[in-house]
């Protein structure tokens, strides 16, 4: 898998911070790729790494802590709206959802993209609720962290945005103090970003294409992990919202700012996939996925439903076996790199081969299992004749 074996090539702790921005910039050694994502993941990564030791467990390590603890976040934002028991239900929903699953498994930043996106929205509901000067600082700190991590989080903020419009709309509410802050967590943001946002800017096309069918199903087929769940959780969605679109447009609860964003980042991928580059992944938006669990929960909790609650613990059911069933069915296959290596440590031939990038056997030699049979790992441009065993490990690329 290409992002993960370059993510991983980029935070070597052994490397100067020099060297990691040349490789963050596009050095691989024997070619150039650029990373597009912040470089505040990296680095985070790379100081952990520093630490805890350079190996691909670890690394996958830091990932899984964000993911584990976006769940959490996730119960403590629905316990905002409702209470204990029915955020448990949200959180369970949240917790076997495959696509934040495999996420939470990759060297790539979405968990930590998603974890201080829930934390930043935590963070605006404390501020909205006591205006003071800690809850100012969480939450501007917070503010930073998630746009320098991924600029697409500027949905969350255009939501708000509308949320507070709304809120002075109907209740002449004027949050100044909060307005205050969204502007200087911007002006924050731009002005120690601002060579990375130029450099983003610049890019004209990513690796995805607007189609037809996201008009009318967007991320969900992706973001449930099948067309069959992510069919059911649309079908109750579109439900609710319409259910719901009298309350959305002429009150202004709090779990209206979920909607909100949800329904910001619809538009506003489709506006910028139009005018700019087309920006249609799921991974793109993926901080938005624990919202539509925690608003369409909240929804079902609130309509006259006699079995609402059958309904939901049946909706987790059926989550836990789509889970099952399908957790080694990530529609982009990765290399079974460690799979391979088990393999090879079965044999007594410790010498391996590849025509490969110097990323990919960069990721491989980074294993435990690599370190611990003392493997050997060279090009084969290297290959000597007299050379009497050892593997040949090629990718398939079809």
């Amino acid at each position: 898998w290409f992002d993960e074996w370059n993510m991983f090539y980029t935070v070597d702790p052994s490397l100067s911070i020099d060297e990691t921005w040349q490789r963050y910039f596009g050095d691989r050694g024997d070619h150039t790729l650029p990373e597009y994502y912040p470089p505040l993941n990296a680095f985070v990564l790379k100081s952990f790494l520093n630490i805890f030791g350079y190996s691909v467990e670890n690394a996958r390590l830091l990932t899984l802590v964000f993911g584990f603890g976006s769940i959490i976040l996730v119960y403590y934002l629905t316990k905002i709206f409702t209470t204990q028991r029915n955020s448990l239900i949200t959180t369970c929903l949240a917790s076997f959802n495959l696509f934040l699953i495999w996420q939470s498994s990759e060297i790539r930043p979405h968990s930590f993209v998603v974890f201080f996106s829930l934390l930043n929205i935590i963070f605006f509901f404390n501020l909205l609720r006591k205006n003071n000067i800690i809850n100012s600082f969480l939450y501007t700190l917070s503010s930073v962290l998630i746009l320098s991590s991924w600029p697409f989080t500027l949905i969350i903020f255009f939501g708000k945005l509308i949320f507070l419009f709304q809120d002075f709309l109907i209740n002449k509410k004027k949050n100044i103090l909060i307005n205050t802050c969204i502007i200087f967590s911007l002006l924050i943001y731009i002005f120690l970003n601002y060579e990375y946002l130029l450099y983003h800017l610049a890019r004209d096309e990513h690796y995805t294409k607007l189609y037809l069918g996201f008009f009318y199903s967007y991320h969900f087929r992706s973001f449930f992990g099948s067309i069959f769940i992510g069919g059911i959780f649309l079908i109750i969605f579109s439900i609710m919202v319409l259910y719901n679109l009298k309350n959305i447009i002429f009150k202004n609860s709090k779990e209206n700012l979920l909607i909100l964003i949800i329904i910001s980042s619809y538009f506003l991928t489709i506006t910028y996939s139009i005018i700019g580059a087309s920006v249609i992944s799921p991974k793109y938006v993926i901080f938005i996925l624990p919202l539509i669990i925690v608003w369409v929960t909240l929804k079902i909790l609130d309509s006259n439903f006699k079995y609402k609650n059958y309904f939901l613990y049946i909706l987790i059911f059926i989550s836990i076996i789509s889970s099952s069933i399908n957790i080694y069915n990530n529609p982009i296959d990765r290399p079974p790199t460690k799979k391979m290596l088990k393999i090879i440590s079965s044999s007594k031939v410790n010498k391996i081969f590849t025509s490969e990038t110097i990323v990919f056997n960069n990721f491989l030699k980074s294993h435990k299992i690599f370190k611990k049979n003392s493997f050997e790992v060279e090009n084969m441009m290297n290959f000597n004749s007299s050379e009497k065993s050892f593997w040949f490990l090629c990718l398939n690329n079809p």
